[in-house]
């Protein structure tokens, strides 16, 4: 670096007084008139500042982005629900904007993964149970209460909701269990679908319709079949994986754009030896794939409500022992690119608010349940899950739902 000289320094000493007075958003302002006049002698002098004036300047979108307001708060009634494992197993209920727990119902040592709602949030349902005796719960949100239970068919732990709210569609096992919302009555089920319990599914938000992975016998995932509930049965495919140049594919996690338009894919494999991870953008109108990017292994996802987003979360490998490459990524659903979003490791579930712009992660090292600004990037909230007497952590966090728990004023 130069040595500057007598001149010089003195010179740099009054820019940095001015920049003390003034303030540096002033500086960031473009009001450099007046450093012009006081360095306009210094030829030299103007030569060797410009490179700190330009990296000063560069500084301002930092400043302005951590001016950015953080995002209005949720609704008072907003809740996240935990699907916990561990020694308390069950729901927990964390108010959204508090990150405080409000509730909590114990199902140990069963968990319940998956949790929908009635259109009006005041009735829950989940499924858990163990070595095939799960069963589909019911109850009431404030407090968290029981209700009813029916057993499962072929179906194990995964659960979804159709759009219109009539039906129930339960998964993961030799197939599907659909139910009745309202009466919990079994409609049909249904060990035709290809991949058994490995099959995820992707609900449309529009139509009573939902999008299923597709298995050849031998296991190779081909594409993706799109099953009809009011029709009861398979009414389309979208085959666009040849095995022989995508071998051995395990679906991580399976997702549907808000328009219908799009299927979003996570898979991990092994044909680069440790582990080789993808994110899928199929478009299931073309029936064909239109992109294709490195992310971590088991990626979650979680598309926007607008749509313009998606994204990827990075956990470890589980039993498999891939470590996390510590970020997360983003999705550009209008740009068809990646991006990164948070430099954190071992992210797992994420939920996105209406707002598009307060997401939810949970976490595997430690467990704790971030909060999100999407704009900013930054954490602005945190519920650490609490270690027992021995400061050990005995809880873990393994899925995430955002919904309503109302409390009585």
């Amino acid at each position: 670096m130069k040595n500057f000289s007598h001149k010089e320094n003195t010179l740099l000493i009054k820019v940095n007084s001015i920049i003390s007075v003034v303030g540096f958003n002033t500086f960031c302002s473009g009001k450099l008139k007046f450093f012009n006049t006081i360095i306009k002698p210094a030829v030299t002098f103007i030569s060797i500042m410009i490179p700190v004036l330009v990296l000063n300047l560069t500084s301002c979108d930092t400043i302005d982005n951590n001016k950015v307001e953080p995002p209005p708060p949720l609704p008072d009634d907003a809740a996240l629900y935990l699907s916990m494992d561990g020694v308390k197993a069950g729901l927990w209920v964390l108010n959204a904007n508090s990150l405080k727990l409000v509730d909590s119902m114990i199902t140990v040592p069963a968990v319940p993964w998956y949790v929908e709602f009635s259109p009006d949030y005041n009735i829950w349902y989940s499924i858990w149970g163990r070595l095939g005796n799960e069963k589909l719960y019911s109850g009431t949100t404030s407090p968290l209460k029981v209700l009813n239970s029916v057993q499962l068919l072929d179906a194990k732990s995964g659960l979804v909701k159709s759009p219109d709210d009539n039906y129930l569609i339960a998964y993961l096992n030799k197939g599907i269990d659909i139910f009745d919302r309202t009466t919990m009555n079994l409609i049909l089920h249904d060990t035709s679908l290809g991949g058994g319990k490995w099959t995820r599914i992707a609900m449309s938000k529009h139509q009573d319709r939902f999008y299923f992975t597709i298995r050849r016998p031998d296991r190779e995932l081909i594409g993706f079949g799109l099953f009809d509930l009011n029709e009861l049965k398979i009414i389309d495919s979208v085959l666009v994986f040849n095995p022989d140049e995508y071998p051995h594919m395990e679906d991580a996690d399976l997702v549907l754009s808000p328009d219908d338009r799009q299927l979003y894919l996570s898979v991990w494999n092994w044909r680069h030896g440790g582990g080789f991870n993808s994110f899928f953008v199929i478009d299931v109108i073309e029936k064909k794939i239109i992109g294709e990017f490195p992310c971590g292994p088991f990626a979650q996802l979680a598309v926007s409500p607008d749509g313009k987003s998606v994204y990827i979360s990075n956990p470890n490998g589980y039993l498999y022992g891939f470590q996390s490459n510590e970020r997360m990524l983003r999705y550009d659903v209008v740009t068809n690119t990646m991006h990164k979003f948070l430099d954190i490791g071992g992210t797992d579930r994420i939920v996105v608010a209406d707002d598009n712009r307060t997401i939810f992660i949970t976490t595997i090292y430690g467990g704790d349940i971030i909060k999100v600004d999407a704009n900013t990037k930054k954490v602005i909230g945190r519920f650490p899950l609490p270690l027992d007497s021995l400061g050990r952590a005995t809880n873990t966090t393994r899925n995430i739902t955002l919904g309503r728990y109302f409390t009585k004023n």
